[in-house]
């Protein structure tokens, strides 16, 4: 009987380590890309080039 309590127990522990862990490591990720801008780093050139290669088409 108490060795599939002892069980239980560990898979319960597994499963909040993990759900912990995945918390810890979305918060810290928010931290560290929250100052940071997306599209630093691209011309205009290169987004204009991958529009059009996505077929969108430029206004007159």
């Amino acid at each position: 009987m108490s060795v599939m309590n002892a069980g239980r127990f560990h898979l319960r522990s597994l499963l909040l380590g993990i759900g912990i862990g995945i918390i810890i490591t979305s918060i810290a990720s928010l931290i560290y890309l929250a100052g940071r801008d997306p599209f630093e780093g691209i011309s205009d050139e290169q987004v204009i080039a991958r529009a059009e290669k996505l077929g969108m088409v430029m206004g007159e």
